[in-house]
């Protein structure tokens, strides 16, 4: 099915702008998950920062409580090694199906092919990358498994962590296995 809207979006004027979305071409795009940091305002809304992930309670009395009270009103704080913010940099930039070196080394200071190397060599041997004026282009094939391992990476995490955030205001700890 993914090949197939994928072909009937480009006869049809649209180009993919990630695994998953087209748009017509030449305009403009948007998406929290490919910006390198954001903030995030409101109830259950997510922060990303270059060395932790805050998730903000998901009870709009407690919401509304915390910044009455001139506190941050984040129920969960993800902190980030570096090589964990790697890889989460990483996965959101496959999910525009570019990953351009220049950028990473200018946000973490060193070269990707130095931390990650293997796993791009791996990448292109199996047909996921391709690699066109110095920047990784993730291929229709990669799309596809990408779109896959991300729906798992969802329901056994992302999911579990909202849920876990719905009924416990402010957990102390979330163990995800």
């Amino acid at each position: 099915m993914v090949y197939k809207a994928n072909r009937y979006c480009h006869e049809n004027g649209y180009e993919r702008t990630s695994v998953w979305t087209f748009a017509k071409k030449n305009t403009g795009k948007y998406s929290s998950i490919t910006r390198d940091n954001f903030l995030g305002f409101g109830v259950s809304a997510t922060t990303l920062l270059k060395d932790q992930f805050k998730i903000n309670t998901f009870s709009i009395n407690e919401y509304t409580k915390r910044v009455e009270e001139e506190k941050l009103p984040t129920a969960l704080t993800l902190k980030f090694s570096l090589r964990q913010r790697m890889v989460y940099y990483l996965f959101w930039n496959v999910y525009s199906l570019k990953i351009d070196p220049q950028k990473f080394k200018k946000f973490f200071g060193v070269s990707l092919n130095k931390v990650f190397g293997l796993e791009l060599l791996f990448c292109r041997i199996l047909g996921f990358i391709r690699v066109k004026d110095n920047v990784y282009y993730v291929t229709e094939r990669g799309a596809y498994y990408y779109h896959y391992i991300e729906q798992v990476y969802t329901t056994a995490y992302i999911d579990k962590m909202w849920n876990v955030l719905r009924m416990t205001l402010f957990p102390t700890e979330i163990v995800l296995k």
